[in-house]
């Protein structure tokens, strides 16, 4: 798996506002992690997500369409995959899709089937339906990141591990892409009140469902605009010498079926 290093290690400027250190903050989030026994790793490899997801079905759901390059527009250019190892084996992962939509919307990819399927009239089951009741849905369009793919190994969710790989989302979101929007859906019930505070407590509308063979869904739509990610990241780096800020201390992730 290639990593993924150089655009951590400027100085980016966002909407040509004041500088943020991606790279500084990057690298505390590296230094965060090896306080646990974590290396990050990172490429354009999404079937590699593939293969650790089959290895772990016993804690984690099977992933959803959006990931097979067969039925699927995902490929190297829209993706960014995000590993954290321990002693070489994968306990968490993520991975980043980036979308183009500079006429559409969420809502309409959603409702289209285009989000996930390259040809949904064809590639579709017949009985098969994506709602996106949320009404910010039909907003969130132009440069879009969606955030899916979360997984941690059972032995690590109390160890700030799904914390950090939530705040190396946005630090890889900011420095790659830029992106008018990230989006991440987050099961209904009780997983969203697990989930929402690694993910910090962002803004959260219900309504996203998809009913197919394969699954029925029914998820809250979560999401950030570059401002959002620019404080986030502000508000975390912390200069020398100065006690590492956030990010929590044990998280209470008691199930792997993370936002898709």
């Amino acid at each position: 798996m290639s990593t993924v290093l150089r655009p951590f290690l400027d100085t980016i400027e966002i909407n040509h506002g004041p500088k943020i250190e991606i790279g500084r903050f990057f690298l505390q989030l590296s230094e965060s992690a090896r306080q646990l026994g974590i290396s990050w790793h990172m490429g354009r490899d999404f079937d590699r997500l593939v293969q650790v997801n089959r290895k772990n079905l016993d804690t984690w759901e099977p992933l959803s369409p959006i990931y097979d390059p067969a039925i699927s527009d995902i490929n190297p250019d829209n993706v960014i995959y995000v590993e954290g190892q321990a002693d070489g084996e994968p306990v968490v992962t993520l991975i980043l899709r980036r979308y183009d939509w500079p006429t559409s919307t969420l809502r309409e990819e959603w409702e289209s089937g285009r989000f996930a399927y390259r040809n949904p009239s064809v590639q579709m089951s017949p009985d098969e339906k994506w709602t996106a009741a949320a009404p910010v849905a039909a907003e969130i369009g132009g440069r879009v990141v969606f955030a899916g793919g979360l997984w941690c190994h059972p032995s690590f969710r109390r160890k700030r591990l799904p914390q950090l790989t939530i705040a190396m989302m946005r630090s890889i979101s900011l420095a790659m892409w830029k992106p008018d929007f990230t989006i991440g859906m987050v099961e209904r019930g009780a997983l969203t009140r697990v989930l929402l505070p690694l993910y910090g407590n962002p803004v959260i509308q219900p309504g996203m469902q998809i009913v197919s063979p394969w699954r029925t869904f029914n998820c809250n739509l979560i999401w950030e605009t570059p401002d959002d990610l620019t404080s986030y990241v502000r508000n975390h780096l912390t200069v020398p010498d100065e006690p590492e800020r956030g990010h929590g201390t044990d998280e209470g992730v008691r199930r792997a079926r993370s936002p898709r």
